[in-house]
């Protein structure tokens, strides 16, 4: 004979199991803006966990990529990949650490091969072939320049969307493989955008000046740390009006397209860093426009 007490026991212990099954466990998902990116590509990466989260983690081929938190559980990533990137294979990771618990999800993402233009120039003698002075600063500058690439601020300053650095945004020759003088040099690693001296340039997005200096190449040049490893790049400015070390706001006056450093005439160059590298300018203005949560 079963006792009342065993039954109300095995009822708790019912109760108790099907409470288990009931609660669903949290479940971790990664939505893309581009399934198949090719050379160049930046992507808006978003991660959501439908439980509570101590910890969430993102990689892209196995390097830590920086996240933002825009609501209970949910994240955003701005990642990219190098126009110089080998296509081919590559996996998108976010792992979240829960109440002691690890969750991991994996998004494969194939680089596709992309064909950028041969850029054949012919420049003077003086802005092709250096000294050893000038070799001495093109290395540090681009020495100090990778130094600050390296560093990955907090917070993450940029939102959505990204506003175009001039009114007139026409951009050229990214990626461009460039020949100067019959011999082949570097990729072109920004856009390059003809206008009058003098057309104010602008900040993509809120973020840091890290650099507001002359340089050999790229003249009165402006750098902006938007957090998170993402910079933006304005090269041959005929002046600049910020200063290292001070906050600007998206759309604020930086400076004026000019001519100066290694230029042919006036024109702006704009490059674009995130983490995964050197990417397309012209395809951030396309990536999902939404304002970010402050």
């Amino acid at each position: 004979m079963i006792s009342g007490r065993f039954l109300a026991l095995a009822s708790a212990m019912l109760t108790a199991c099907a409470a288990c099954f009931v609660t669903p466990a949290a479940a971790l998902t990664i939505f893309v803006s581009g399934g198949a990116p090719a050379q160049g590509t930046p992507l808006l990466v978003e991660v959501a966990e439908t439980g509570p989260v101590d910890n969430m983690a993102l990689t892209w081929r196995g390097a830590p990529c920086p996240l933002r938190e825009t609501a209970p559980g949910r994240y955003e990533a701005l990642i990219g990949v190098d126009l110089m990137d080998a296509a081919g294979p590559g996996i998108l990771a976010a792992e979240s650490v829960a109440g002691g618990v690890r969750n991991r999800v994996e998004m494969p993402l194939s680089v596709v091969e992309r064909d950028f233009p041969v850029q054949k120039m012919t420049l003077p003698a003086g802005m092709a072939e250096f000294d050893a002075p000038t070799l001495r600063r093109i290395g540090e500058e681009k020495k100090a320049l990778d130094e600050r690439f390296a560093r990955v601020t907090v917070p993450i300053l940029w939102t959505l969307p990204f506003l175009a650095p001039v009114e007139e945004f026409r951009p050229e020759n990214f990626g461009s493989r460039r020949v100067i003088n019959g011999e082949p040099r570097a990729p072109h690693t920004g856009v390059d955008i003809r206008l009058p001296e003098g057309t104010p340039v602008r900040a993509i997005a809120g973020g840091v000046v890290v650099l507001a200096a002359e340089q050999f190449f790229g003249g009165k040049s402006v750098v902006i740390d938007h957090g998170g490893a993402v910079f933006s790049l304005y090269y041959h400015l005929q002046r600049y009006s910020v200063e290292e070390g001070r906050r600007v706001a998206r759309g604020e006056t930086i400076g004026a397209v000019g001519a100066t450093g290694r230029a042919t005439g006036p024109h702006l160059h704009f490059g674009v860093r995130v983490p995964g590298g050197r990417v397309d300018p012209s395809l951030l203005f396309a990536l999902p426009g939404k304002e970010t949560a402050k």
